[in-house]
């Protein structure tokens, strides 16, 4: 069996609300010292590479840009695997339009005045846009109902917040979307396909490979674990965000390690 490599979420597993979560600089410098591979993968498409990138830094995880996986890059490779690289509407914040802009798609802003398009609208993506107006619902649901494909980046409809509570997520707007739309969307996202390829490419694992060397560490049983279980991976599951232990005993879904948070999967690695 490989040695192990790690796909790892962001929020209520490293930090929550970008305040970091203790034992997560030291899970990544075991990772680092045993030479393994590694990705963070976050279903927020709103921060851009180099943020995420400082974000990372200022808690003790320096990573490189070809670690960092979101689901706003998974939204540009579905696009352009489908073909589609103009004639874009978006609803969401800096990190998305960077990922739709690297992949060669020009995004128009959603509930701007842009004027006119010179392309017929081909697709609605939608991430988490904290600045999330009427305007825009407006203007994704009239391009939607006109026949523009419907992209949501994730189905998240809470993160974690600092205080410990949640606060809405990504899916909360998607669903106000897809209620005035009368469409449900393609989700590029955990737990569906397409986040997941672009995870396991930047790990340099090769499709027909044996993946269950690859571990998704994450705090949801929904997304993260699910996620794990329907690609063949291993899943750890990290008490420190939405999922708590009373929410786990309830659950059909199993992960396959429980942990209290990183740095107890820390300790575990130094133990192994």
């Amino acid at each position: 069996m490989a040695a192990p490599a790690w796909i790892v979420d962001l929020d209520g597993v490293v930090w929550r609300q970008g305040e970091a979560i203790p034992g997560a600089a030291r899970f990544f410098e075991a990772v680092r010292a045993r030479g393994q591979a590694a990705v963070v993968v976050s279903n927020n498409s709103a921060p851009t590479v180099e943020t995420y990138l400082e974000q990372l830094r200022a808690i003790g995880i320096p990573l490189e840009r070809h670690q960092v996986v979101s689901s706003g890059m998974a939204a540009a490779r579905y696009l352009v695997d489908q073909g589609i690289r103009e004639g874009v509407l978006a609803v969401g914040e800096a990190g998305l339009f960077q990922a739709l802009r690297e992949a060669g798609i020009e995004a128009l802003p959603a509930g701007q005045p842009v004027g006119m398009p010179s392309v017929r609208l081909q697709a609605v993506v939608v991430g988490i846009d904290r600045s999330f107006t009427y305007a825009k619902l407006e203007a994704a649901c009239r391009a939607i109902r006109a026949g523009s494909r419907f992209v949501a980046t994730n189905p998240d409809l809470t993160v974690p917040a600092r205080d410990g509570g949640v606060v809405p997520g990504c899916g909360a707007l998607v669903a106000a979307v897809a209620a005035c739309s009368g469409m449900r969307p393609v989700v590029v996202g955990k737990p569906e396909r397409p986040i997941l390829e672009l995870a396991l490419a930047r790990l340099g694992v090769r499709e027909g490979e044996d993946r269950s060397h690859v571990v998704v560490v994450g705090d949801r049983l929904d997304t993260d674990v699910t996620f794990a279980r329907r690609g063949g991976l291993t899943s750890a599951l990290v008490l420190t965000g939405i999922t708590r232990r009373e929410d786990l005993d309830r659950s059909e879904i199993r992960p396959d390690y429980v942990f209290e948070d990183l740095g107890a999967l820390a300790e575990a690695l130094a133990g192994g």
